[in-house]
């Protein structure tokens, strides 16, 4: 009898069974294991929102009409939310606003410059400041 043959047929069988009790272990695991869903208003999820209007909590999730996704976030130095591009804090209301800006400027209504340390730059939609976190723009694949 040759040793070798009984370790062949034992080798399927011992791999099955690991297989097996890996699957059981996975499935069995307690729901509470798993990491909570982020929180979404009251009118179902991804609800459909304006820009810049109020919201209840930071990491709420909603969508323009135009379908893109925006975020409920802090307003930096205050206790309220607004949508936002991204889930970083505002770094001021951007209902206070009081400029406008194109794709290369932002103006007061008497035509000066607005300062880029008193813009809301990226996240309100405006073109970037210098002190925009532009991580999200970073293309990995170079």
């Amino acid at each position: 009898m040759r040793p070798t043959a009984h370790i062949l047929r034992v080798g399927p069988r011992l791999l099955g069974a690991t297989v097996g009790a890996a699957a059981l272990f996975f499935a069995a695991a307690p729901a509470a294991a798993f990491p909570a869903p982020l929180v979404h208003t009251d009118n179902g999820p991804n609800p459909q929102v304006e820009l810049h209007s109020y919201c209840a909590a930071a990491g709420e999730i909603g969508h323009l009409a135009d379908g893109t996704t925006v975020y409920c976030s802090p307003v930096s130095g205050s206790d309220t939310f607004a949508w936002s591009y991204y889930a970083e804090p505002l770094p001021i209301d951007p209902n206070t606003i009081n400029y406008n800006c194109d794709s290369a400027s932002c103006t007061y209504p008497n035509g000066n410059q607005v300062p880029e340390e008193q813009r809301c730059g990226m996240q309100c939609g405006e073109p970037p400041t210098s002190g925009d976190v532009q991580e999200h723009l970073n293309n990995p694949r170079g």
